[in-house]
C-alpha cells in the first residue's frame, strides 16, 4: 500500500506469471485464465480519485483540478494536460485563484488526520504554507483584490489572513458545524460561509462582524455558496431529506439602515428564495457570466450539471458523468463550464450544456 492506495499488480503481469510457465497443466491454465478475468474485473472496478475541486484562472487560460496529493493544470482552451504539481497534504478539497492567475490557494487533507492550506506559484511550483490543522480543511477563498484569504474546515471556525500585512489570522466564530464553502463578493466587501449547521452566514470585510444568518428558517446542510458575477445575488446549495434546492438571497438593499420600528423588517431583508432541484441534491454551485444576467451552475448527486437562470428556471441539464458531481467552475467569459465528478473525470460544457471535452481520468 502506498499513498493511501493499493499497488495492485497488473492483470497482464498476472497473466504472464501464470500462463508463461511450461510446468502448468491445462487445468491450471484454464484456472489461470479465470483468475485473469477476475483480475481484469477488479481492476476495472477500482474506485477513481474524485475531482472535488476545480477552478478557472481569471485570464481563462488555465483550468485547475484537484486530485489526491496533487493538482492538475489543463489548457483552458484545448483541454491539454499542461502540468502536475504534487506534494500536497492529501485529497484536494478546494482551490482558489489569485487575481494574477499565477497564485493558487489549495486546501487539502486526510479525513480525521490532517489538513493544510498553501499558496502555490503555478509558474515555479513554489509552495508557501499558510495553515496546518489536525483534520481536513474543506473550503478556501481569495478576494478579488488579492488582500484576503479565507479558510474553513471541520473545526467550525472561519479564518481570514491579510496577505498584505501577513498578520495573524482573524477567527470568525458563529458556525456550529463544519465549514463546507466560502466565497467573497466581487467587490470584496462581503464574505459568505456555508456550513453543515444548515446556515449560510454573511460577514462584512471592513468589520469582520457577522451581519446575517441565512435562511430565516433553517432546513438542511449548506454545501456550497457563490456570489453572482454582478454581486447582486448570493446562491447557496441546500440538500437533505426536507429540502433539495438552491436558495438565493438578494444583497441589494440588505445593508441599508433597518427601521427597527417596523415589525419583521430585519427578517424581510433576510428572506431567501428556494429553487427546487428535484432529484438533484446539490453539492456545489457557482455562477457563469451571461446576458442579461449570470446563470447558476449546480453540481448534483444525480450525476448531472444543472444550468439555471437567476429566477430558478432550468436552462439546460448536462448529462454524461457516471457518479456524483462534486465541483463546478466557470470560465471568466462564461463560455465554458467545468464539472468534476466521483467518476474521476473533468468535463467541459458549452453555455447551453453541450459537452465540449472530457479531460480524462485522474491518475
Amino acid at each position: 500500500m502506498r499513498g493511501g492506495t493499493w499497488d495492485r499488480p497488473s492483470p497482464f503481469v498476472v497473466c504472464q506469471l501464470f500462463l508463461g510457465s511450461s510446468k502448468l497443466t491445462d487445468d491450471i491454465r484454464r484456472s489461470s485464465v479465470l483468475l485473469l478475468l477476475l483480475a481484469l474485473a477488479l481492476s476495472a472496478a477500482e474506485p477513481k480519485v474524485p475531482v472535488t475541486a476545480l477552478g478557472f484562472s481569471p485570464d481563462g487560460k488555465t483550468l485547475v483540478s484537484g486530485g489526491y496529493k496533487e493538482i492538475l493544470l489543463w489548457d483552458g482552451a484545448s483541454g491539454k494536460l499542461v502540468r502536475k504539481l504534487g506534494g500536497l497534504a492529501g485529497q484536494v478539497r478546494a482551490v482558489a485563484f489569485g487575481k494574477d492567475s499565477r497564485t493558487l490557494a489549495v486546501a487539502a487533507g486526510v479525513a480525521g488526520r490532517s489538513g493544510a492550506v498553501a499558496l502555490l506559484d503555478l509558474e515555479t511550483g513554489a509552495m508557501t504554507p499558510i495553515q496546518q490543522a489536525t483534520d481536513e480543511i474543506l473550503a478556501v477563498a481569495l478576494s478579488a483584490d488579492g488582500k484576503w484569504l479565507a479558510t474553513g474546515g471541520t473545526d467550525s471556525t472561519v479564518r481570514v489572513w491579510n496577505l498584505e500585512t501577513k498578520a495573524a489570522p482573524l477567527e470568525l466564530k458563529g458556525h456550529t458545524d463544519w465549514i463546507s464553502s466560502l466565497a467573497f463578493s466581487p467587490d470584496a466587501k462581503l464574505l459568505a460561509s456555508g456550513s453543515a449547521d444548515k446556515t449560510a452566514r454573511i460577514w462584512k470585510t471592513d468589520t469582520w462582524k457577522e451581519e446575517f444568518q441565512l435562511p430565516v428558517q433553517i432546513t438542511e446542510p449548506v454545501s456550497g455558496v457563490a456570489f453572482a458575477t454582478e454581486g447582486d445575488l448570493l446562491a447557496f446549495a441546500v440538500g437533505g431529506p426536507e429540502e433539495r434546492a438552491i436558495r438565493v438571497w438578494r444583497t441589494e438593499g440588505a445593508f441599508k439602515e433597518i427601521d427597527s420600528s417596523r415589525p419583521g423588517a430585519r427578517n424581510q431583508v433576510m428572506q431567501t428564495r428556494p429553487m427546487d432541484t428535484g432529484a438533484c441534491l446539490p453539492l456545489a454551485v457557482t455562477f457563469a457570466t451571461g446576458q442579461p444576467h449570470s446563470r447558476m451552475v449546480v453540481g448534483c448527486t444525480d450525476k448531472t450539471v444543472r444550468l439555471m437562470g437567476p429566477g430558478g428556471n432550468t436552462i439546460a441539464t448536462a448529462t454524461g458523468h457516471t457518479d456524483w458531481v462534486y465541483s463546478v467552475a466557470a470560465s471568466p467569459d462564461g463560455l465554458r463550464v467545468a464539472s468534476g465528478s466521483g467518476d474521476g473525470t473533468v468535463k467541459v460544457w458549452g453555455p447551453a450544456g453541450k459537452l465540449l471535452m472530457t479531460l480524462g481520468a485522474q491518475p
